[in-house]
């Protein structure tokens, strides 16, 4: 087999495959085979063969670029490996927004609308009421809460007494698991079925990147098993995502009917006085890359500063919302006690921008730092700030490009450069980062900034975001005007 020692099997694509057949073909078969002009059969022959091995290595390259983290372009890939470590993927956030129910004239008893009351947008959002709400004798309006989604109550089968069951909601773009039951008894959720014993009525989910769940139960060790022919029922809510921030104004379709103290229909108008907020998109591909292998490497505890930022920015409450910015410093060492001070930001619900964290969700995570933290430490929370950096300067363009296409292709690498979600608390801007991000533009042949002229430092507790940005076009090159 000494001729193989000419494959290149480093060499995967078209060009080399066909080179190193030729050579392998000249090497065993020298007096028989001459002939490889490419108009013979058969160099069709290898060339068909190069492209077929070119197309099936392409594939196995994918598929191992989808086996590491940093390479990995499938979702749900993505999620698979999280689980290997533990680290739990932010699944997408429902909007709330708050209503006004109103009637044309006072009615002569109240007027109910039920918890769990559906309204619908002009865009075709569905939102549910969080609690009840009555018109009062005599007035003509009430106010109360909503949550972007919809609520369903499905059977999802019949139990057959094996170990480790799964069934499948039918539905995708799942949020909530509300409940789940079995023979109309309630069962309880939990993270991981690895930990709970053989009498646990209990049921982990798992929530693939299309939002399809599906409900686990335990083997008879790890859980208890639901009995043979139990049904299987689950109420839960679907939706999120930014789609559910909708304009002030725009939910006026009332879904569900209210009624009179006497059970008789009463038409009721809805609206929203303020824009709804609240609603994100799941984690970013970008953000998971970043924290889960962090939080690997924390283990689930607090001990160097890293950990303690890792567990903050991995942390999330179901009610209060999740950490957009965290910054751990250590402010005093003593003989007592190290005081690490954390300088916090939430993500803007209107915007992709950041806002100040809400208390709760300081209270929460401080909490849960708590019960992680050395025992010699004391934590503390504070707000973080952000600040715009505007970049102004003047662009030289290809000739043939449009200045304002050009412009607005610059605006869109440095709002790259400088997204909420991926720049961090104390992290400086380099001028020669925002030149590489102006130079890579498509049009672009070379920039002159005027602001800023040098490198941004950002303080411990500060994150750089883009401000306004302003460019002209040389004059001579494209006629352009300022952003």
């Amino acid at each position: 087999m000494a001729g193989l020692r000419r494959f290149q099997y480093v060499g995967k694509d078209y060009s080399n495959i066909v080179e190193d057949c030729v050579a392998r073909i000249k090497e065993a078969y020298p007096d028989k085979w001459n002939d490889f002009y490419e108009d013979s059969a058969g160099v069709m022959l290898i060339e068909a063969f190069a492209y077929i091995t070119d197309l099936l290595l392409f594939y196995l390259e994918r598929q191992a670029n989808e086996t590491y983290l940093p390479t990995a372009t499938e979702r749900q890939n993505l999620l698979n490996m999280c689980k290997l470590v533990g680290y739990r993927v932010s699944n997408a956030r429902p909007a709330e927004a708050g209503l006004l129910f109103s009637l044309r004239k006072p009615h002569a008893s109240g007027v109910s609308i039920p918890k769990g009351t559906a309204v619908e947008s002009a865009g075709g959002v569905v939102f549910e009421t969080l609690e009840g709400a009555e018109i009062l004798p005599g007035e003509t309006e009430a106010t109360c809460g909503a949550v972007e989604g919809e609520t369903f109550d499905e059977r999802l089968g019949y139990s057959d007494g094996t170990a480790g069951q799964e069934f499948r909601l039918p539905r995708a773009m799942v949020i909530e698991i509300i409940s789940v039951r079995a023979d109309g008894a309630a069962w309880d959720a939990v993270e991981s079925l690895a930990d709970q014993d053989a009498a646990s009525r209990a049921y982990a989910v798992d929530i693939d990147a299309f939002g399809r769940a599906r409900v686990m139960f335990g083997d008879g060790k790890n859980g208890r098993i639901p009995e043979t022919d139990a049904e299987i029922s689950s109420a839960y809510r679907i939706g999120g995502g930014t789609r559910g921030n909708v304009a002030a104004g725009t939910i006026t379709t009332m879904r569900d009917i209210a009624t009179d103290g006497a059970g008789e229909r009463v038409p009721v108008s809805v609206t929203n006085p303020l824009p709804a907020s609240g609603g994100a998109e799941p984690e970013r591909a970008e953000r998971i890359r970043m924290w889960a292998p962090r939080y690997f490497e924390a283990q689930n505890r607090c001990v160097t500063q890293t950990d303690y930022e890792t567990i903050a920015m991995t942390f999330q409450d179901r009610d209060a919302g999740a950490i957009a910015k965290a910054r751990a410093v250590v402010r005093e060492r003593s003989g007592e006690a190290n005081v690490v001070r954390y300088y916090v930001l939430a993500y803007a619900e209107d915007s992709d921008g950041l806002a100040l964290a809400s208390q709760p969700l300081k209270d929460a995570l401080l909490r849960h730092v708590n019960e992680r933290k050395m025992l010699t430490d004391w934590a503390e929370i504070e707000d973080g700030v952000w600040n715009d950096v505007d970049i102004k300067g003047t662009l030289r363009l290809t000739p043939g490009v449009a200045a304002e296409t050009a412009k607005a292709r610059v605006k869109k690498a440095l709002q790259s450069l400088m997204s909420a979600e991926l720049r961090q608390m104390g992290q400086k801007l380099r001028i020669s980062d925002v030149y590489a991000a102006i130079d890579g533009a498509e049009g672009v042949e070379s920039a002159e900034l005027s602001t800023p002229t040098a490198t941004v430092d950002a303080a411990a507790n500060e994150v750089l975001l883009l401000g306004d940005v302003e460019f002209d076009v040389e004059s001579g090159v494209n006629d352009g005007t300022n952003t």
